[in-house]
């Protein structure tokens, strides 16, 4: 398998399994944007027609900073 496949489906048991907090929801047309947080900060999962397309950490920002990211994502200025 490859690297990028693992640390993939790693990803998904650690936040199934983590004390992940779901802050805010942003979502215009097909794209959706949902700001986390766990022990380690802030992160942001987008997605385009219900479809993941990518994990942004924002663990080293602040809530604001997280929360511009997914904006910027539904707004199609930002583009993974």
């Amino acid at each position: 398998m490859a690297i990028w496949y693992l640390n993939y489906l790693k990803e998904l048991m650690e936040e199934s399994m983590g004390d992940d907090v779901e802050y805010h929801t942003y979502q215009q047309d097909n794209r959706k944007a949902i700001v986390r947080r766990n022990k380690k900060g802030f992160y942001v999962i987008l997605s385009e027609d219900g479809l993941r397309v990518d994990k942004i950490s924002c663990y080293d920002k602040s809530e604001q900073w997280a929360e511009d990211v997914a904006e910027n994502y539904v707004l199609g200025i930002l583009n993974p």
